[in-house]
């Protein structure tokens, strides 16, 4: 999941002064990311994440009033540019091999942020207020997938099977986009046409001999 240098919020705001704050405020989720994916939740202090940042001390809580608004505003901002690359990968035949070269390529890039990423769900995991994101997160998974097929049971299947990769990237990069196509592909069970195309009937394809 890329992170564009400068957002269009930035790009629009006239007023000097707040445009720095807000490139204050992405610093500071920036910095908040790294620390997470280097050192884990418990090193999110005030002054670790200003370190990191550049910034000083009190810019912390002047844009986020606790730290645990700033996290969550980290794990909002981790989604939205997770769900922003979903929609901007292509549909039709070539949609499976683009789920699985963007699923493959970013986590080898950022394997930190893969790292922090998976902290944050289980952050979410045990609280309440963050539940929401994880909800979308998979909710993004859901609608490229149903876009696949129309079986319920193959939609749960590819969403685990992505969400767990991401566990997988954390250990080892030998989990290629050949592979994972593979399996997802396996998953679906056929050409991975998206719905009311026609589809041609099932055959035993390489990919699905290794993924079998």
């Amino acid at each position: 999941m890329p992170r564009p240098e400068r957002r269009a919020d930035e790009e629009h705001v006239p007023d000097g002064r707040r445009r720095r704050g807000n490139q204050r405020r992405r610093a500071l989720l920036a910095a908040t990311l790294r620390v997470i994916g280097r050192d884990g939740l418990a090193a999110v202090t005030q002054r670790a994440i200003a370190a990191e940042a550049g910034l000083p001390p009190s810019a912390v809580y002047y844009y986020f009033a606790t730290l645990d608004d700033l996290v969550r505003a980290v794990f909002v901002d981790v989604n939205d540019r997770f769900l922003a690359e979903l929609r901007a990968l292509p549909n039709g035949s070539d949609a499976l091999r683009a789920i699985a070269a963007a699923t493959v390529e970013s986590t080898r890039r950022r394997r930190d942020d893969v790292l922090a990423e998976l902290e944050l769900w289980m952050l979410a995991a045990r609280r309440d207020a963050l539940r929401g994101e994880l909800d979308r997160w998979n909710d993004g998974l859901r609608q490229v997938a149903a876009g696949l097929t129309d079986d319920p049971t193959a939609i749960d299947a590819l969403v685990a099977a992505l969400n767990g990769y991401y566990w997988q990237a954390t250990i080892s990069d030998e989990f290629g986009v050949d592979q994972l196509e593979a399996i997802l592909r396996h998953i679906i069970g056929h050409d991975a046409n998206p719905i009311g195309a026609a589809r041609s009937p099932r055959k035993t394809s390489p990919g699905n001999q290794r993924a079998q």
